[in-house]
């Protein structure tokens, strides 16, 4: 195993946490009354129309999402052959997480009208993982054959 470097840390560590919020969050889906909310409304957030992919409450692929950059995490710290793919793959799939948390902040904003505070930490810590694993990617692409972070 190597040593776990700042970058690759901070963003397991924010990924730890993304799963927690995503996890709760999936949980009061199916169980309103534990919904803890001090700032917003985050009941109209989650039982609005768009807290669903179908039957699939929105929580489950961020946690799905969080639990894959955590595996990615470990992976790329156990040293596997496939680190720059691994590491670019968690900033793919962190991207695409902001990117449709945008929209989620935009729907929360402009149609819902609106705010859940477990919703904004999760798009913070998303976008905060997409920033650190992006500078990674860019630094291996400036790089032969090292590993960035």
């Amino acid at each position: 195993m190597k040593t776990l470097s700042v970058g690759l840390g901070a963003s397991m560590v924010l990924a730890v946490a993304g799963a927690g919020v995503a996890g709760y969050l999936t949980y009061v889906h199916y169980n309103a009354g534990a919904l803890v909310c001090s700032v917003g409304d985050c009941h109209a957030v989650q039982t609005s129309s768009y807290a669903k992919i179908g039957p699939v409450p929105i929580a489950v692929f961020g946690l799905l999402m969080y639990l894959a950059v955590i595996g990615l995490g470990v992976a790329r710290w156990r040293g596997v052959d496939w680190y720059q793919t691994a590491t670019m793959g968690a900033f793919a799939l962190t991207l695409a997480g902001t990117v449709y948390a945008a929209y989620l902040s935009y729907l929360e904003v402009d149609v819902i009208h609106a705010i859940c505070q477990w919703c904004v930490t999760s798009a913070v810590l998303t976008t905060a993982i997409m920033v650190i694993e992006g500078v990674a990617t860019f630094r291996q692409l400036g790089t032969t054959g090292s590993r960035a972070y």
